[in-house]
């Protein structure tokens, strides 16, 4: 085998360990944030191994919309036996409010898998997308590697331009293949060239082509290519003639579009989306919990009213009863049996009242807790089993704590600074814009040429063949029988770069804004935690000034009566104390529900609600709640 037989395929092989390397390179060392599965629970978004799997329909299971079996499970003698524990585990396996926030996780994961194909992250809620990223996806907007073959053209036709295949776009790979047949008749001015008035030709065309770019601003593409042609000219060396062509060709950006932080923005931003829709989705969970917490709450300070409602009626009958006997007696005018029953008659008034605001909290709890209030479920009252929380001189934390804990868990804030992150990333690709552009190139395009051999004499006539086809063709190829080498480069200098310029002073002012943005933020945490903080202090001396309240208004109905029954008061005054008791019992119980919700607010400002309630965040995404126990001295798991 001759010695250029080796270069060839020594060239071949340098282009294809230089396309390696690039492969390597394409991922930066070191600092590069350890990717996330794309995957949800039950299934996955990224292709298995078979190839017919990238041209399927994903399979996406809906979101059932059945109640959890628990629901049911609570369901005891036509109540609902419902602790505050239960319902946060029905709140994170039925909420309609979580199950929404959860879609926001697939939606990431999806945004990622697109980002590492080459397109352009799309963000997700929470997300800001900076105005100044270019608005395709990586690769597009370059004179890309269509297919084509010039290798032939050079090959065959005497042409010595470089071959240039063109960057590749970023990322996933891309294959194809082509063929065609044409028939042609052409009328000549001359018989010169093929001996004949009319050329006939039958041709038949084929290709075969591969590339792929990667993030480090490399890419390569190979293409095969060939044709079997039969013509009417008597001058041709083989007809059928069998003609083929290899293309091996790598390009690489120098400046702009160099390395993987030009490249992979939209990847590097997708990825940190991932936390974003983390951190949104604890937002939502948080929210959802404190909905349920207060509309639990307030389920008990209903309940306290009916309760505080029914003992009114009972003073009422009671006063009612006692001035019957005493008008019996001669005591008493029947006026004041008309004012006592007037009394009992606005207490079960308030009593219809309390009752039907219970029922009514109980069907917007019922909401919260279901998917859907369905026949089963609909007939159902609610047995709320736990009481309201009792003040304790330990139940927040000293102001200081509770604001540097707002500051650490608040996701608004996470949100924010992940933004940042984001907008580091556009920063560094329209810096990285900025630059000229400077692209290398080498290509390795050897041809062949077989056929059947004519052998004519002086005459024209056919005197020998030789037989010959494709193999012998690509044998030339792989042979490097007729080789074809082209390096170069292409510089391109824009003399303004207003665009470029406006794209990176935008990435600038939207940081600062971002900036400026961040510390708003901080400013409303650190206000919600205060005011939370005087909430909560302000309820717990509500609780104790209404509890006097209710103890002086019992010893002064009791010293009412007492007159009463000596005969130196009057039922009006009697009724008068009685409603001071029941006023007084009505706004301790209102007095403790605002202790309730005045907590859930601090938990809330501070972001402690999860922890505080000891729920994980790995749990309402899955749509189940597995209640980890409070062992002293353990290390709580992180919802962050």
């Amino acid at each position: 085998m001759r010695p250029n037989r080796f270069r060839g395929w020594l060239g071949a092989l340098a282009l294809a360990a230089a396309a390696t390397a690039a492969l390597q390179a394409q991922q930066p060392q070191g600092s590069s944030p350890q990717e996330p599965a794309a995957k949800t629970t039950g299934f996955s978004y990224e292709n298995g191994t078979s190839l017919f799997k990238a041209y399927a329909y994903p399979p996406v299971p809906s979101e059932s919309l059945r109640n959890s079996a628990q629901i049911y499970e609570l369901i005891r003698d036509g109540k609902l036996e419902l602790s505050l524990e239960d319902a946060l585990a029905l709140a994170l396996q039925n909420n309609l409010d979580i199950a929404v926030g959860r879609f926001q996780l697939p939606l990431a994961q999806l945004d990622l898998l697109r980002a590492k194909s080459g397109g352009a992250a799309r963000g997700v809620q929470g997300a800001v997308v900076s105005n100044a990223l270019f608005t395709g996806a990586i690769g597009t907007g370059v004179s890309g590697f269509t297919g084509s073959s010039s290798s032939t053209a050079g090959a065959f036709s005497g042409t010595n331009a470089a071959i240039n295949t063109g960057f590749v776009g970023c990322c996933d790979p891309f294959a194809g293949f082509s063929y065609g047949y044409n028939y042609a008749q052409s009328p000549l001015n001359y018989t010169e060239l093929i001996g004949q008035p009319v050329e006939s030709s039958h041709t038949a065309t084929y290709q075969t082509f591969y590339g792929q770019g990667f993030t480090s601003g490399t890419s390569y593409a190979v293409t095969v290519s060939g044709q079997r042609q039969t013509t009417n000219s008597i001058f041709s060396l083989f007809n059928p003639s069998v003609g083929s062509g290899l293309a091996v060709g790598l390009d690489q950006h120098l400046l702009k579009g160099f390395g993987y932080r030009a490249n992979a923005v939209f990847i590097r931003i997708a990825r940190n989306d991932l936390k974003v829709a983390d951190s949104v989705f604890r937002q939502q969970v948080i929210s959802s919990v404190a909905q349920v917490l207060n509309a639990y709450y307030t389920l008990l300070a209903d309940k306290d009213q009916v309760r505080v409602a029914e003992a009114a009626i009972k003073y009422a009958q009671q006063l009612v009863d006692d001035d019957k006997k005493e008008v019996e007696v001669g005591l008493l005018a029947p006026l004041d049996v008309v004012q006592a029953q007037s009394q009992l008659a606005n207490s079960q008034q308030n009593l219809v009242i309390a009752q039907t605001t219970y029922l009514q909290q109980q069907e917007v709890l019922k909401t919260m807790l279901s998917k859907n209030v369905d026949p089963q479920l609909a007939p159902v009252q609610i047995d709320a089993t736990d009481q309201l929380p009792e003040p304790r001189p330990d139940d927040i934390p000293a102001l200081e704590q509770a604001l540097k804990e707002a500051t650490e868990n608040r996701p608004e804030i996470e949100q924010d600074q992940l933004n940042l992150r984001n907008q580091e990333y556009v920063i560094q690709n329209n810096r990285n814009g900025l630059l000229p552009s400077l692209d290398a190139f080498a290509t390795y395009a050897p041809a062949g040429l077989s056929g059947i051999r004519i052998v004519r004499d002086q005459n024209f006539n056919i005197i020998a063949t030789s037989p010959g086809g494709l193999g012998d063709s690509l044998s030339n190829v792989f042979s490097n029988n007729y080789p074809n080498y082209s390096v170069g480069f292409t510089f391109s200098l824009p003399l303004h770069n207003r665009a470029q310029q406006a794209n990176a002073a935008q990435a600038l002012v939207e940081q600062h804004m971002m900036e400026t943005s961040l510390q708003r933020q901080k400013n409303q945490v650190a206000q919600d935690v205060r005011n939370a903080e005087i909430a909560v202090t302000q309820a717990k001396a509500q609780i104790t000034a209404a509890a006097q309240a209710r103890v002086y208004a019992q010893q002064a109905l009791d010293a009412e009566e007492k007159k009463f029954r000596a005969g130196t008061s009057t039922t009006l005054n009697v009724i008068l104390e009685q409603q001071n008791l029941v006023t007084s019992e009505g706004n301790e119980a209102k007095a403790r529900a605002t202790y309730a919700s005045a907590l859930v607010q601090f938990e809330q400002a501070t972001a402690t609600i999860l922890d505080a309630h000891r729920i994980v965040l790995s749990d309402a995404k899955t749509g189940r709640y597995a209640r980890v126990p409070n062992i002293p001295g353990s290390p709580p798991e992180s919802n962050h």
